[in-house]
């Protein structure tokens, strides 16, 4: 087609060839009467229409999806209703800067202009709900009479994919099929590039020099440490930093949020830091250093260790996607993907310095199989032991998120979590999303393995039905207490509001899979039971969605929710005993 050739095509055909070229392979969504006519141009196109049991998970599975490929993701849902529905994992993608299309079909534009009180509204003429969103669009008539409607879908998803923020279309049902002329689809649509000022650049990093090599001067001693975090990931530079490290050899160590951005089984990799929460070598080496270099900074309570982070402002540098902070000085319109390269060639003269450097060795604990209960200290260290090379690890914001903060995990493996928003249940939802968009991109050859709580399963359960429907065969670890751990031993841990009714957690697959798919669960309370399930049984091995109950002690919690809530040391009496702190505590930390 040549560059101003014209063609005629629908609005709904429209949206999913723009859909297509961003490599958009499944839509997530549940149908409604608004969106059938959206629904039957994705069912004739290359896109996948991926069922949902309801707009929540399916905004969840969106999530999880863009979040693993970096790329868009989309939920399809009927106004109002099916909307709102999805609205709590529309904002936690928000929150995690995540590029999520919401496409959302409405009632017929003579009845909104009219204000009638049709089905899916509030009765008073409002026709959508717009927060938590980055750009916005209700289609119109005017928007196809202007000849301009192309042109406004086309911005929405720039948009959405070049702030990396979610963003929402509203399609009404009588405009699906009206067809329009465009020469817009002869352009591939890109994300905006961040705007670079090759003079502000040039003096980053001449000033960032001139910090290493002030940092370097003198005696070689925990001289300057990299700190990489969440938004390196986020915003696509995992390779240039990955290519930085190898270029310097410094010393790196990582966050929370930020585990498995670089590789944690790396001799130069040192471990966690969490403010006062990590371990007494790294903290020292962190907050001692003459200079400490922040890759993708992203503070927030859990990031953090409840903002206990010591590194005085003056001898950090500080990378972000858009600008560049040294010490007090700001860099506007420098951006860290172009930097980081540059920086590699101007700092890699320091790479011998860097590299007589001491770095704290950070490997996983090992532990034995033994017949007593299994309990968080001793659960963790095991499951790492088994972990593999390119595993994708997802886990819920709750109890379990804590579990992996002190693992070493494998090279080139894959842990997603959502702890900023937090929202309890996402990780049913963003386990379906993320192995689809593995499954893309990479195909089936490594495995999914998710870690929730039961009160988190309660939330999302029936997101297994889904993925037994997407044919996505995770292995499913339920956490089995009867309740919401880190809500007990933040306050009152006998009340029974935290309490939730144990369901037969085992016949769960059954229940909600087809007739003829294999499945195979399985109930450990042992450490002897858990061991032989993962080296004898080898559950990695089938190939079939599986479910292991892991029960523990009602108040047992992993070592790194114990240390951010003060309750790792006992409180008095017997040595090992947090009741009495337990029933004092009233802290609090994010979930």
């Amino acid at each position: 087609m040549s560059s101003d050739a014209a063609e005629v095509i629908s609005i709904g055909q429209y949206i999913v060839r723009r859909l297509e070229e961003q490599g958009v392979q499944s839509i997530f969504g549940v149908p409604g009467s608004f969106l059938a006519q959206f629904c039957d141009d994705v069912e004739s196109s290359n896109i996948k229409w991926v069922g949902e049991c309801n707009e929540l998970n399916a905004a969840y599975a969106a999530d999880g999806y863009a979040r693993y490929r970096r790329g868009l993701g989309v939920v399809a849902t009927t106004v109002g209703v099916g909307e709102l529905s999805a609205i709590n994992g529309i904002a936690g993608s928000f929150a995690e800067e995540l590029p999520v299309l919401h496409i959302v079909g409405q009632q017929k534009t003579a009845d909104q202009e009219a204000g009638l009180n049709v089905i899916h509204t509030l009765g008073d003429g409002r026709y959508s709900a717009l927060p938590y969103t980055c750009s916005q669009l209700l289609l119109s008539k005017v928007d196809i009479a202007l000849g301009n409607a192309d042109a406004r879908i086309d911005k929405v998803i720039v948009d959405c994919i070049s702030k990396s923020r979610p963003a929402y279309i509203a399609l009404p049902w009588d405009l699906v099929d009206v067809e329009i002329t465009t020469k817009r689809l002869t352009t591939k649509l890109t994300a905006r590039d961040i705007p670079i000022d090759p003079d502000a650049e040039q003096a980053a990093i001449d000033h960032i020099y001139r910090r290493f090599d002030d940092a370097f001067s003198g005696e070689l001693d925990n001289n300057v440490v990299v700190i990489a975090d969440v938004s390196v990931s986020r915003h696509h530079c995992k390779d240039e930093a990955a290519d930085f490290l190898a270029a310097t050899n410094l010393p790196v160590y990582g966050t929370p949020l930020g585990k498995t951005v670089v590789n944690e089984t790396s001799e130069r990799y040192g471990g966690v830091y969490i403010g006062k929460l990590s371990s007494a070598e790294v903290k020292q080496k962190v907050e001692t250093a003459k200079l400490v270099l922040f890759l993708g900074p992203l503070t927030t309570d859990f990031n953090s260790g409840n903002f206990s982070t010591n590194v005085k402002q003056e001898r950090s540098i500080k990378l972000h996607f858009d600008h560049t902070d040294v010490g007090f000085a700001t860099y506007s319109h420098t951006g860290m993907k172009v930097l980081l390269p540059k920086l590699a060639e101007r700092l890699q003269v320091f790479k011998d310095k860097a590299s007589q450097l001491d770095v704290p060795k950070f490997e996983n604990k090992k532990v034995k199989d033994t017949d007593a209960l299994i309990k968080h200290s001793w659960l963790w260290w095991r499951l790492a032991a088994w972990f593999e090379e390119k595993d994708l690890i997802v886990t819920e914001a709750g109890t379990v998120s804590y579990g992996v903060v002190d693992l070493a995990l494998p090279k080139d493996s894959s842990l997603l979590a959502q702890k900023l928003w937090a929202s309890i249940g996402w990780s049913m939802g963003g386990t379906h999303g993320a192995t689809r968009a593995r499954r893309e991109l990479e195909g089936d050859g490594t495995q999914t393995i998710l870690f929730i709580g039961d009160g988190s399963l309660q939330m999302t359960v029936q997101e297994i039905s889904s993925m037994i429907r997407s044919d996505i065969k995770p292995i499913i670890f339920v956490l089995v207490n009867g309740g919401y751990t880190i809500e007990r031993l933040q306050h009152s841990v006998d009340a029974e509001y935290h309490n939730i009714v144990t369901w037969h957690y085992g016949d769960l697959l059954k229940v909600l899979s087809r007739d003829q798919v294999p499945t195979q669960t399985y109930r450990v309370t042992k450490e002897s039971e858990l061991g032989n399930l993962l080296d004898v049984e080898k559950i990695r091995d089938k190939g079939i969605m599986q479910l292991v109950e892991i029960v523990v002690g009602r108040d047992d919690a992993p070592p790194a929710l114990l240390r951010a809530l003060g309750l790792d040391q006992p409180k008095g009496g017997e040595k090992g005993s947090n009741k009495v702190a337990l029933r004092a505590r009233h802290g609090w930390i994010g979930w």
